[in-house]
């Protein structure tokens, strides 16, 4: 079956704007639908379903942020690619629209190659979220941990035999009720009832936006109806349920999808972790180097055993140095995982090339690696579209002295062995990728025996305490640094033993790395 055309929304009060970007559109096949203001936009969003939002920033009714934010509080648009059209250059702008939930901006007038290529970029990426939101929660895959979504008309629901079933049923009422369902826990299918009149209103909407991962069973009052029947065959429908059966055939007829759906996604999950097996991008859970008397110890655990968007490397200079960096592509399991080969090369090649023609000395200014490695991840149209932290550590033995320079990490936490002291090296810096001109400073200091230091991300700061369920924060790190700061062989599994049990952390719901560097 082919390919459904994507179907963008453009919003603009400059109809010569909408009339251009229509046309461009169309010329790369794809569907459009104009609105010239806010309000207009949010009216058609609620009939029809779009793969892409495109939106002027400043226009009458309701600007451009307002927008944005109202979708990014409905739940279907919730990860939508939203793109801003602006004339506005100024960094603090583009800053505010990020953090107001936008994906990229197009600065006007409008240039057609870029224009194309930052459509097809974030296109690209909202498809294949669609792909990943197919295997959301696959690693668990256990009937009673599944769900399968009920849409039912409220004063008169059809009875279906709910015990009889092998997974758990949500029943919702309403379309605001079914997209917040959408977005929980593993669905084993979706079943609408022919009498919940609410949800036939938007079905050709809600077949457009699950029909390609969760598979939607039709109750049907009346298969006699010939008329109707034929339209509903027109849809992505997997199977259709007759109220005129007896029960149990009805739940059979759902448990058998139930068992194929269980199936499928078994093939689904080994079929992922055997390409995670074989890609060139591998990282030990455990890893341990040494350089004269400095050691670098390592923890990394990926969420649920998937691949995620932790990052680490080790690259060795000389006898007398190594560069070490550390980071966190945003964004959980395969969706962030996709994007980390990208970063590593990036990140070896700029390295390589800058060691071997000797242009600066990274132990002194690990901040103009990140300058440079910026602006190339600005420019790139696949990886804008996504934000990373980076954190560029140089060890270097020969002058005693341990470099860091940060885009947008954690502060790591140095221990002093001389002044017995533990606090948090002041380094911070903008995400990759977010400004061009970026500048990063560089922190160099001494390190003498005794010395510690540990990085980490936010995979520990973001885990909730099971007593109080809040996050633990920085100060999990520093209690369990401090408690184990004078032991000479420190392992990173000592720190996170700590933590959980101090902090009453039973698990953690992102990928999470250590790196611990001493110096004995």
């Amino acid at each position: 079956m082919a390919k459904a055309s994507p179907h963008i929304l453009v919003v603009d009060d400059d109809v010569v704007v909408l009339k251009f970007i229509e046309f461009t559109l169309k010329g790369l096949s794809y569907k459009t639908t104009l609105a010239k203001n806010g309000i207009e936009a949010i009216d058609k969003a609620k009939a029809e379903h779009f793969d892409l939002i495109i939106s002027d920033l400043y226009m009458p009714l309701m600007d451009g942020n307002e927008l944005v934010r109202h979708f990014r509080n409905t739940p279907e648009y919730k990860h939508t690619p939203f793109i801003f059209l602006s004339g506005n250059n100024e960094e603090e702008t583009w800053i505010k629209n990020l953090n107001d939930g936008a994906d990229d901006f197009i600065t006007k007038p409008i240039k057609q190659k870029v224009f194309v290529s930052k459509i097809n970029s974030h296109l690209k990426k909202a498809f294949l979220r669609k792909e990943i939101i197919a295997g959301k929660e696959k690693s668990d895959i256990s009937y009673e941990k599944g769900t399968i979504i009920y849409c039912a008309n409220r004063t008169r629901p059809f009875p279906i035999p709910r015990k009889l079933v092998k997974t758990n049923i949500k029943v919702v009422y309403t379309d605001s009720d079914f997209f917040m369902a959408l977005q929980g826990a593993n669905n084993w299918g979706i079943i609408i009832d022919d009498a919940a009149a609410w949800a036939m209103v938007i079905l050709d909407k809600i077949v457009e936006i699950t029909s390609t991962h969760v598979p939607l069973s039709l109750l049907i009052s009346d298969p006699a109806d010939s008329e109707k029947m034929d339209e509903f065959l027109k849809l992505k429908i997997s199977t259709f349920l007759y109220k005129n059966l007896d029960a149990k055939l009805i739940v059979h007829q759902i448990n058998s999808n139930i068992q194929r759906e269980h199936e499928l996604k078994n093939k689904y999950l080994n079929a992922l972790n055997t390409a995670a097996k074989r890609s060139p991008i591998r990282f030990e859970n455990e890893f341990s180097d040494e350089l004269n008397d400095f050691q670098i110890r390592i923890l990394h655990e990926p969420y649920d055993k998937l691949p995620g968007g932790d990052y680490y490397e080790i690259i060795n200079v000389d006898e007398h140095c190594k560069i070490v960096v550390l980071g966190d592509v945003m964004g959980k399991k395969w969706d962030a995982w996709f994007f980390v080969p990208a970063y590593i090369a990036y990140i070896r090649s700029t390295i390589n090339f800058f060691l071997n023609r000797q242009e600066f000395d990274f132990v002194k200014s690990p901040g103009k690696f990140l300058d440079i490695i910026n602006q190339y991840i600005f420019k790139d149209m696949q990886l804008t579209e996504v934000f990373t932290t980076l954190s560029v550590i140089s060890i270097c033995t020969k002058r005693n002295k341990i470099s860091v320079a940060s885009a947008g990490a954690l502060r790591p936490y140095y221990y002093n062995k001389s002044e017995d002291t533990i606090s948090q090296l002041n380094i911070v810096g903008t995400l990759l990728g977010v400004i061009k001109t970026t500048k990063y400073q560089s922190l160099v200091h001494d390190f003498n025996k005794g010395d510690k230091v540990l990085f980490y991300t936010d995979g520990y700061t973001e885990a909730v305490n099971d007593k109080n369920n809040e996050m633990i924060g920085d100060d999990a790190l520093f209690h369990s640094l401090n408690k184990f700061k004078l032991d000479s062989e420190l392992q990173p599994q000592d720190i996170e033993e700590e933590l959980t049990k101090t902090y009453n952390v039973s698990k953690f719901d992102d990928d999470r790395t250590l790196l611990l560097v001493q110096r004995n």
